[in-house]
């Protein structure tokens, strides 16, 4: 069975002479929600944002003086500055459930309790994504919609520490006739790429 060769397939290593290149408007985000919520992301809580801002990684350096030179050693990591995540257009009624649920579970306004860190914090994954040329291929042929999606995962990072920090509905306005949006932040205490061996991902070719 022959192969189809591609140039320049985003996202992935190049074949021949073409070149890497990966989409930056090609992403999804996932979170997974305190189980304390008992609502599945993944299920209930799907919606389009309009961008991912990593943030800044950074660690400190300790100068220690040695005779005349100044050399340095390994310090902290500078904390990471909460990511604003507005939401691109409507959403379902759950995420506005989860997400609200979450902010009473970090800190409950009624009571003014605090919730245990450990217990309110959460793991994301923040997945780059490239498409499958063999299902594109094969939906071309069948004249059928690909029942295993056309878009694979290409680089993925972990999301660790997730916490909400901040939500907030779009203002009401009488004089506007939109749609309600809303923007929530979420604080991460480090992001890193979950495989250091698939920094690289191959193309997919068709058969």
């Amino acid at each position: 069975m022959s192969k189809m060769n591609f140039h320049n397939t985003f996202g992935a290593i190049a074949d021949t002479n073409g070149i890497d290149l990966q989409r930056n408007d090609l992403w999804k985000v996932e979170i997974s929600l305190p189980r304390q919520l008992g609502i599945d992301w993944r299920e209930n809580v799907q919606f389009l944002v309009e961008k991912f801002p990593f943030p800044a990684r950074d660690r400190d350096m300790i100068e220690v003086k040695y005779m005349q030179q100044t050399n340095y050693l390994i310090g902290r990591d500078v904390p990471t500055p909460a990511i604003e995540l507005p939401v691109r257009y409507a959403f379902g009624v759950r995420v506005a459930e989860a997400l609200e649920k979450w902010y009473w579970l970090v800190s409950n306004p009624m009571t003014g309790g605090v919730g245990l860190t450990t217990a309110v914090k959460s793991k994301g994954w923040m997945r780059w994504v490239v498409p499958n040329m063999a299902n594109m291929v094969s939906d071309i042929r069948s004249n059928a919609a690909s029942t295993t999606g056309t878009m694979d995962d290409g680089l993925v990072y972990v999301l660790e520490g997730c916490i909400i920090k901040g939500l907030k509905f779009s203002d009401a306005d009488m004089t506007q006739s939109g749609y309600v949006n809303l923007m929530f932040n979420l604080q991460i205490d480090r992001y890193y790429p979950e495989s250091l061996s698939k920094m690289v991902v191959n193309p997919v070719l068709a058969s």
